[in-house]
């Protein structure tokens, strides 16, 4: 009669198979840290812009005459540019010769300078677009400030950002 033995311990089998299930598991942690440092910074810089965005319309609030002109202008539902020292399209060159004692409108385009230049370093600029980093415009139907910062999510390990990573951020302000 034979006498059948226990078979004891681990086949190579099994030890294989479970190293294929810990490796997954392992890549699968890896690409959760990678989309979350992704998404970290996509929220830095959404964070970085409402700050920005904000910032202005405190500018605005430390200059109210300059902020309530369109308001004010002579034909409120179409204010020239004049009565708009606020109003940046994107596009123009912002120069402004005030440098310490400023009337309304000179503060004004010097806090839109200002700002301007620290919402272009607030976060990158938007890719594959003629979108303007920065817009403020005047909506006479809405009778306030619509102002728009544009800036790209950005594509993670140096990959090149695409239009799909860009994302915009917008406010409306009544002063």
């Amino acid at each position: 009669m034979q006498v059948l033995s226990r078979q004891r311990g681990v086949s190579l089998i099994e030890v294989l198979v479970a190293i294929v299930i810990f490796s997954v598991g392992v890549l699968g942690l890896a690409l959760m840290q990678v989309k979350g440092a992704q998404f970290t910074k996509e929220a830095g810089s959404r964070s970085n812009i409402i700050v920005q965005v904000r910032s202005l319309i405190d500018a605005m609030r430390a200059n109210p005459a300059a902020a309530t002109m369109p308001i004010k202008a002579a034909n409120p539902a179409s204010p020239s540019s004049s009565d708009c020292p606020y109003c940046y399209a994107g596009t123009e060159e912002l120069v402004s010769t005030c440098t310490t004692d400023c009337d309304l409108d000179g503060a004004a385009k010097r806090d839109l300078i200002d700002w301007v230049k620290r919402v272009k370093s607030a976060a990158p600029s938007a890719v594959g677009t003629n979108a303007p980093v920065a817009t403020v415009s005047w909506d006479t139907s809405l009778g306030m400030y619509v102002i728009t910062a544009n800036w790209s999510g950005g594509a993670m390990d140096g990959k090149q950002a695409k239009v799909s990573d860009n994302l915009s951020y917008t406010l409306n302000y009544l002063p």
